[in-house]
């Protein structure tokens, strides 16, 4: 920066760096400068509106004594890439001031996972017992997929908005659909490398209890929780393809105007309940080939679940396998970090069969307690791949090229569920329990079938989805 003495030509450097912008045009101002004490008694006259390049600068027109210049910026590229340039803004009394542009257009663009997986629930014993999560904000997942990418790639993570519409621009990348964003779940950057999704208290995710209140134990019944049009989005360095930065999740507005989310009990997704033919319709997304049908899968892919995705799904809930025990006596925190037990109350749990004459079962209700689970749970995962679809818009544009460069296996993710990162805090939810055992219809005994299962249940969160597991003591 050069100052001359009054009168004599001086010009001022404005040095104004933009950075890296997802989308354009973008507006940016750039720091005040004070034009020197030398011109503190005089009015500076000039400046103006000016343009080189894909920058187009705005200067101050009077700079009366004691302010400072001001300078508004619209840097609007046509493609992708870095730019800089000078513009010069000439006043009175010799002045000049000379703006340094800078400023790099790193688009955005996303890919079409068939699914995420939000979570499971897990049936409370009995049937007509329900445990609800409406007040809970600590259901959810945190993802990582820093396994997806090749050894070079400088992932970064940056989740800046809510979860909204996208769709493909004219010039081959993404654009956020403006206020269409969701109010039943919202997103943060849980890590530099992960994104937390999370669950609003405008959704309960009720889940009733097992068939039978003879056999409390089974988790057929249990919920797993399916987002069906999600997208992905990422940022792409034009400049440096081996930079990418993921930020966050979209949704496909060509399902629904909203987040398509979808439970579906664990007993039709292993067949033990048979075929639904409803549910399969569901996890077909037909309406991808109908609505998209440009949509672009890797070989022998399609927008339908296959039987590959259905077993990684199933994998989301451990008891799914059928080896999955915790030992007795019942630990604090399972050797695995999947489970903690919740403190009392509510724990244990009573379940017992009611006197003669109730056929309807003894109901008690208890609150539910998250509770902070930032050491005991991080060794907790949940470890699948999955392939991924593409707009045909992107199809050898800049974007896809340059996640591609990035991607080991071509259109394919490999997803890691880690220690939900909510989990930081103790939370009480009131009444979020309510537990029926059997019931005694006759009025002399024996009661007719007798139970004779466990009569008391450990609540145990899930420290992947913030959920609550029943285990019997």
């Amino acid at each position: 920066m050069l100052a001359l003495p009054l009168m004599a030509h001086a010009q001022w450097n404005e040095i104004c760096a933009i950075g890296t912008v997802p989308s354009v045009p973008a507006n940016f101002s750039c720091p005040p400068l004070y034009p020197g004490n030398q011109w503190q008694t005089i009015t500076l006259s000039g400046g103006g509106t000016k343009s080189s390049g894909p920058f187009t600068a705005t200067a101050s027109t009077v700079v009366n004594p004691g302010q400072f210049f001001q300078v508004s910026v619209i840097f609007n590229p046509t493609t992708a890439g870095t730019y800089s340039t000078g513009i010069n803004f000439t006043y009175n009394n010799n002045l000049t001031l000379q703006v340094v542009l800078s400023g790099t257009y790193a688009p955005q663009g996303y890919i079409n996972p068939k699914y995420v997986i939000l979570g499971v629930t897990y049936a409370p014993p009995g049937p007509n017992s329900n445990v609800t999560y409406t007040q809970s904000k600590l259901v959810g997942n945190t993802t990582t997929t820093t396994d997806s990418y090749t050894q070079g790639t400088n992932l970064t993570v940056s989740v800046t908005g809510g979860i909204g519409a996208w769709k493909p621009n004219s010039n081959g990348f993404g654009v956020k659909i403006t206020g269409t964003e969701s109010t039943d779940y919202s997103q943060t950057s849980g890590t530099s490398k992960s994104v937390t999704i999370s669950k609003q208290t405008t959704v309960a995710d009720m889940t009733t209890g097992t068939g039978s209140a003879f056999s409390p134990v089974n988790h057929d019944y249990d919920f797993i929780w399916l987002w069906l049009n999600p997208l992905m989005i990422y940022t792409v360095d034009p400049n440096n393809p081996t930079n990418l930065q993921w930020n966050g999740y979209g949704y496909d507005q060509h399902d629904l105007p909203g987040m398509d989310v979808f439970g579906v009990q664990v007993g039709w997704l292993n067949g033990h309940f048979g075929s639904n033919a409803s549910i399969n319709a569901v996890l077909a997304r037909k309406w991808v080939t109908t609505n998209n049908p440009g949509m672009v899968w890797p070989s022998g892919e399609g927008p339908g679940l296959t039987r590959a995705d259905i077993a990684n799904i199933l994998a989301a809930d451990p008891f799914t396998s059928g080896t999955y025990i915790l030992p007795s006596p019942l630990p604090s925190t399972s050797a695995d970090g999947r489970f903690t037990q919740v403190p009392y109350p509510p724990n244990p749990v009573t379940y017992v069969q009611a006197g003669l004459g109730n056929g309807g079962g003894l109901t008690t209700v208890y609150n539910t307690v998250n509770t902070n689970t930032s050491v005991v749970g991080q060794n907790a995962s949940h470890v699948f791949t999955q392939a991924f679809g593409v707009e045909a818009g992107f199809a050898g544009g800049a974007f896809l090229g340059s996640l591609s460069v990035d991607v080991k296996t071509t259109q394919t993710l490999s997803w890691k569920h880690t220690w939900e990162h909510t989990l930081t805090t103790t939370q009480t939810h009131t009444k979020a329990l309510s537990v029926t055992g059997p019931g005694c219809p006759q009025t002399s005994p024996p009661c007719v079938p007798t139970y004779t299962g466990p009569g008391q249940f450990v609540v145990f969160q899930d420290n992947l989805y913030g959920t609550f597991m029943f285990y019997p003591k």
